[in-house]
């Protein structure tokens, strides 16, 4: 799988699950540095599989928050930073399934529960961010998801009947 099919599987899945489970037309023309330093969220999970990895997403909060309001169908500002976190997580694993299920759709794969990480900015994040990445405008902030697949040192191979 190159980069360059990872990044268009992460960049549909994004839009996909933006749009189906929380309502939201993602805006994807943006420029190359498209970043904002507003506070951010960041949520990281793992998953085992062929290959393994690590997926991650970051957010500015008013975006998490519109988000959450969105799927809760709930008033933004009634929303508690436990409620928004969960959506955020919960958002986390979509995502991260859909790109999966785009790259390797024959492969099972575990994903570990989503972790809050810590907040830093979209420009600056808390930890690196995952060398395939994809932001999006989501018409309250930006989200970046990103994704990094360990590489098979070998091809595997077929076995023979003997």
């Amino acid at each position: 799988m190159t980069d360059t099919s990872i990044q268009l599987a992460l960049r549909e899945s994004v839009v996909e699950v933006l749009e189906k489970m929380f309502f939201i037309e993602a805006i994807t023309d943006l420029p190359a540095d498209a970043a904002s330093p507003e506070p951010a969220l960041a949520v990281a999970l793992e998953f085992d599989g062929d290959p393994p990895g690590v997926f991650r997403i970051s957010l500015a909060r008013a975006a998490a928050a519109q988000i959450a309001a969105d799927f809760l169908g709930e008033d933004a500002a009634s929303l508690t930073d436990p409620q928004v976190e969960e959506v955020v997580k919960e958002l986390a694993n979509m995502i991260c399934g859909a790109v999966l299920s785009r790259i390797e759709s024959s492969v099972t794969f575990r994903l570990s529960a989503p972790d809050l990480v810590a907040s830093g900015t979209l420009e600056q994040p808390a930890g690196p961010l995952p060398r395939n990445t994809c932001t999006v405008e989501t018409g309250s902030g930006l989200l970046t998801a990103g994704i990094d697949m360990e590489t098979r040192t070998c091809s595997p191979t077929a076995r023979s009947a003997s």
